[in-house]
């Protein structure tokens, strides 16, 4: 009895508005058009804008990229490679425009030179392809350094445009210091979350941009192999 009595009482206390606290817009005593008066907090929605961009493109683009079968693309280069047919094989890695494809078709194209010649050329494209992988990420670790600083210089700005109005008008109450410290501590707000956003994905982008990489480079040393099993053969 006590038990449910306690569930009860637990369940009568959740309030989704505590999630995100944001009970103090809701109930009217901070209201949206006092953050549009802050210039900071503008910036802070011009962040927003910019970190939802940019998330939704780096992750589309990644996200695409992180799919695809090694080896079955090896195993395809290989029967080119016995039956003779090198152009067949670059033709089919030309279909796809993908670090593994374009790494490799680098590599058939120089097949003429020295192993040691040919990764070099691979290992370019593979350069290129990891700079295009990781397109974006400055920005976003941009954001991940400035959200907050710019949530906390919101917040002090508006300490201390709460305390002047106090200072001259030589009133004040926790009525009207409340209301200014809950709109100034808005800013901290959505300067961490803009930064927690921005973390999450730079870290997903660039480990899934490394373990593309990681691959690539072991389907560029099998290739080797494969060549270099051609030229013995020759």
């Amino acid at each position: 009895m006590e038990m449910l009595t306690l569930i009860a009482a637990v369940q009568e206390g959740i309030n989704p508005l505590n999630i995100v606290r944001l009970y103090a817009v809701v109930d009217g005593v901070v209201t949206f058009a006092a953050f549009l008066d802050n210039l900071t907090m503008f910036l802070l929605l011009l962040t927003l804008f910019a970190t939802i961009v940019l998330v939704g493109e780096r992750i589309w683009f990644i996200t695409r990229k992180s799919s695809f079968n090694h080896n079955k693309v090896l195993a395809d280069i290989q029967a080119y490679l016995e039956s003779g047919d090198i152009e067949g094989a670059i033709s089919y890695l030309d279909r796809v425009d993908h670090p593994l494809h374009n790494t490799l078709k680098a590599g058939l194209e120089n097949i003429h030179l020295p192993l040691d010649q040919i990764y070099d050329m691979m290992d370019s494209v593979m350069t290129f392809e990891r700079f295009k992988l990781l397109r974006f990420t400055t920005a976003l670790g941009s954001i991940i350094a400035v959200a907050p600083l710019l949530g906390l210089f919101g917040t002090v700005d508006g300490l201390i445009d709460a305390f002047h109005q106090i200072a001259v008008s030589g009133t004040g109450g926790a009525e009207v210091v409340g209301k200014g410290i809950s709109t100034a501590l808005v800013t901290t707000w959505w300067g961490l979350a803009i930064a927690m956003i921005a973390i999450i994905t730079y870290n997903y982008v660039t480990n899934t941009a490394e373990r593309i990489i990681a691959t690539v480079d072991i389907a560029a040393r099998r290739l080797l192999i494969l060549i270099s099993q051609l030229q013995h053969a020759e």
